[in-house]
């Protein structure tokens, strides 16, 4: 029994306005006109205000300071102190003023992010992009966390993350990346992508996509998959986790991968022990674990050898009239096309690190005030030339190809890494402890690799810092050679190296 169940009954309700933000903000994206975007503007700035008048609440504050004083606290209530107070902490230093004015820039703002992707037209974002970093500074400002403050925002997706501890990671990443990338774009024997590339029906793509969310223990009575311009995951309470993809008729990989990646995190979500279901460890531990889950799925599973011996058939009959005659060993080089590319999401493991250490490097510049609005276009242009060695065409294939900026997410995407990190070195352990998984996937058994996640990541949702879980798991801080060795053991076979 809860020794403080008056804090987490606090903090249960403000989860449900969470809860509330989120059915919101999904059907903005999913399901409203484009035309009511005002009114919804308005919702969500007063769902947030009303969000932070609880948590910076003088009850609150009562609250926190009488459970304090109680010793020895079981596991799930000394976490739901913990993040109460962390939670409280950051918020009484944000005036409710700033809240809402960065809850109304961010629903005006995927708006303007939408019609400027589509018109290719970075000065319809433009605006909009410099009121929410302008709002992003003083946020950092105000909570004051870390000397840095984009170190300040990063921690918010990835407590105990700093600029300076992600620069050393990435630095050291970064060459290993282009080791490995030169090596494969020297090789004698590069994959063909080009059978993903011809004219694939958008309804088979998306039964498909359901045939592998169900066998991959996505849950239906709990969930659904919609559509949309920027695949994501929300959770609308702890038994309802929706998820969306895009369907690209000509190219294949958007709809099924997207499906898989978005699935990891449903998974995460939809499988909380049942004593924090509504609190507020009812999520995820980081970002970075939270990807660790995605890319985990639609990577080292998604894209394996062992996943594909039994889903290939099954594609096969879905599109016989261009993949009846077509190898399946042929098929799995295909989806582990190494190239340098445009879009992040659509990104061969290779070179996605480059992608995010491009976004890491340009958030660090804005939130710095070392770079201009103005400039970001040109610079985010420069430095994909400098590290894939292409430059994007137009806005849309660049700096207007994510959703984060016009949500606020500055510090969101060295997340995206670190979760590729975790994921190799879970999977490690999880290999070590079950060497027969590989066995069990080509037979479409996934009850292995759901239940070791289960046990070790799902359930526990906060309670846990995400270093601290990595440790639990695998008996070791965060070490990048895992995910090094991952690449080479796959990557330099498909390529006769």
């Amino acid at each position: 029994m809860s020794k403080i169940p008056e804090l987490r009954e606090h903090f249960s309700k403000i989860m449900t306005l969470k809860y509330i933000y989120n059915v919101l903000d999904y059907d903005q994206q999913v399901f409203m006109p484009k035309g009511s975007v005002k009114g919804r503007a308005e919702q969500i700035a007063l769902i947030q205000e009303l969000i932070h008048e609880m948590i910076i609440a003088p009850k609150t504050t009562s609250l926190i300071e009488r459970a304090e004083k109680i010793p020895n606290l079981e596991l799930i209530d000394a976490a739901v102190l913990r993040e109460a107070k962390r939670e409280h902490e950051q918020a009484i230093r944000l005036p409710g003023k700033l809240v809402k004015e960065i809850a109304k820039t961010s629903s005006l703002g995927h708006q303007a992010w939408e019609t400027a992707r589509e018109k290719n037209d970075f000065k319809i974002f433009k605006p909009l992009l410099e009121r929410m970093i302008e709002l992003q500074i003083e946020k950092a400002e105000k909570l004051e966390t870390h000397p840095s403050l984009y170190s300040t925002l990063i921690d918010l997706y990835e407590p105990g993350a700093t600029h300076e501890w992600l620069e050393n990671i990435f630095k050291k990443l970064k060459k290993h990346l282009i080791r490995i990338l030169t090596a494969l774009e020297n090789a004698p024997d590069k994959p063909d992508d080009s059978i993903l590339k011809k004219h694939y029906d958008k309804e088979k793509q998306w039964k498909f996509s359901l045939e592998i969310l169900k066998k991959l223990n996505f849950n239906f009575n709990h969930g659904r998959q919609d559509l949309s311009a920027h695949p994501f995951t929300s959770s609308l309470s702890s038994v309802d986790v929706r998820i969306t993809t895009r369907i690209w008729e000509n190219f294949l990989p958007a709809c099924l991968f997207g499906a898989i990646h978005e699935c990891g995190h449903a998974l995460y979500e939809m499988n909380l022990m049942e004593e924090i279901h509504s609190t507020n460890l009812a999520m995820g531990t980081s970002m970075g674990m939270h990807e660790a889950m995605s890319r985990l799925h639609e990577n080292i599973l998604g894209r394996s050898k062992e996943f594909w011996t039994y889903w290939y058939p099954k594609l096969q009959s879905y599109f016989p009239e261009h993949l009846k005659n077509f190898p399946e060993s042929e098929f799995y080089r295909a989806i582990n096309v190494v190239k340098p590319s445009l879009i992040r999401v659509e990104a061969d493991e290779v070179t996605y690190g480059l992608h995010i250490i491009l976004r890491f490097e340009l958030e660090k510049m804005l939130i710095e005030n070392n770079l201009s609005v103005d400039e970001i276009p040109e610079t985010w242009n420069d430095k994909s030339e400098e590290l894939l060695g292409i430059k994007p065409p137009n806005d849309s294939l660049g700096v207007l190809q994510d959703v984060h900026w016009s949500a606020g997410f500055f510090g969101y995407f060295p997340t995206y890494s670190l979760g590729n990190l975790y994921a190799s070195q879970i999977h490690a352990t999880l290999l070590k402890n079950h060497p027969d998984l590989p066995e069990k996937i080509k037979n479409g058994d996934y009850s292995i690799l759901f239940t070791f996640l289960k046990e070790n990541v799902f359930q526990y949702g906060k309670i846990f810092h995400p270093r601290e879980l990595l440790i639990r798991i695998t008996g070791e801080d965060l070490n990048p050679s895992h995910f090094v060795h991952y690449l080479e053991k796959k990557f330099y076979p498909i390529h006769s190296i």
